[in-house]
């Protein structure tokens, strides 16, 4: 099976990218450019052109872009050292001078954080291809906003693992509802890598606090795994959830999108979390704004950021119109989100808090 790591990704930990870092290019066009030095054409023949790779890269929002000379590392890598000293990112496009290509990763760029190492808490896959929800769709998408690892859920276990076969960087959930699938099969995916569940009350048709998840939440319990739960009106409402947080105290359960839906909801998600300490609130489609006050009323410790990639596809992080509250993209409010955060607060919300719940390796 073939192996899908980060197309451009650093070379060093989050320690080791002061000042100046490398980064490592395997992407298409590291694919399909020839060496500098090939042989001299046969007497009669025309010399084949050489091909050169450049890093366009920008910081900060593509400030003061610049080209960067890249060298070729083995068959099929590309280098580039980068300064890294005051950047909280670097925005990059890679280009083949000579035959005028560009992988600009699907028209949504590539992101590398420098002080961190991003983790995104709530991704789905359910086919292949670059439309909604596809996997091609979810790698360009998490490349744009510069996530080294997701977790992903789909209603398919068999396709998620798939993709997680795939992925290294991909951690999957097993997704449960009333009745289905056997909790047995559910213990061997925990047992097999699964972090942990995935309801979703809305999409399934079922009450959130229903007795009939009982076999499931007891199965995360032994395990020791968290459960995270579609939030919303109607079925998946945060009062709902709470009378899960309330029968099964030692399980931490995850409020996907806090609340998708009215601010009122959000609120009573954050009483119901200060009430219950197993509870944690996940932001996606949350504004950068709404961010800073879930994290100021419930703690830093129990906010964690997730996308719900690709639902826009490709270019989910980076979508014009704005796709989150149509007035932020992903990756502008995380941006201000890490010049507004202090520096610790800002990493437990956007890298330690989803890798301690969903004990994700460093």
């Amino acid at each position: 099976m073939r192996r899908y790591d980060h197309p451009l990704r650093w070379l060093a930990p989050p320690a080791g990218r002061a000042g100046k870092a490398r980064v490592r290019y395997t992407g298409r066009l590291a694919q399909d450019a020839r060496r500098t030095a090939d042989p001299p054409a046969a007497p009669g023949r025309r010399a084949r052109e050489s091909h050169e790779l450049v890093l366009h890269v920008g910081h900060d929002g593509w400030k003061s872009p610049q080209d960067v000379p890249m060298e070729r590392v083995g068959d099929h890598a590309w280098e580039a050292e980068v300064a890294t000293r005051g950047r909280l990112v670097l925005d990059c496009v890679i280009r083949d001078e000579a035959a005028s290509r560009c992988d600009n990763n699907h028209g949504a760029d590539y992101r590398l954080w420098t002080g961190l190492d991003p983790v995104d808490a709530h991704v789905h896959v359910r086919a292949p291809g670059r439309d909604m929800l596809g996997f091609e769709s979810l790698l360009a998408a998490a490349a744009s906003g510069g996530m080294t690892r997701a977790v992903v859920s789909w209603g398919d276990n068999d396709f998620v693992d798939i993709a997680t076969e795939a992925v290294p960087w991909l951690t999957r959930l097993v997704w449960v509802r009333p009745g289905g699938p056997d909790p047995d099969d559910v213990r061997q995916r925990l047992a097999d890598g699964a972090a942990g569940l995935k309801l979703h009350p809305a999409y399934d048709e079922y009450p959130a606090d229903t007795p009939g998840l009982d076999p499931y939440l007891k199965v995360a319990e032994q395990a020791g795994v968290p459960v995270t739960v579609h939030s919303a009106p109607g079925p998946a409402d945060p009062d709902l959830i709470a009378r899960l947080a309330d029968r099964f105290p030692t399980v931490p359960f995850v409020l996907y999108h806090t609340y998708l839906g009215p601010p009122e909801g959000r609120r009573r998600a954050v009483r119901h979390a200060k009430r219950h300490p197993n509870l944690h609130l996940e932001t996606s489609w949350c504004g950068s704004r709404t961010v800073e006050r879930l994290i100021d009323d419930v703690g830093p410790g129990r906010v964690l950021f997730g996308s719900d990639a690709a639902t826009d596809g490709p270019s989910h992080f980076v979508r014009e119109p704005p796709n989150i509250e149509t007035s932020e993209t992903y990756n502008a409010s995380l941006l201000r989100l890490a010049q507004r955060l202090k520096p610790p607060v800002f990493r437990q919300f956007l890298e330690t808090n989803a890798r301690t719940l969903f004990s994700l390796e460093l």
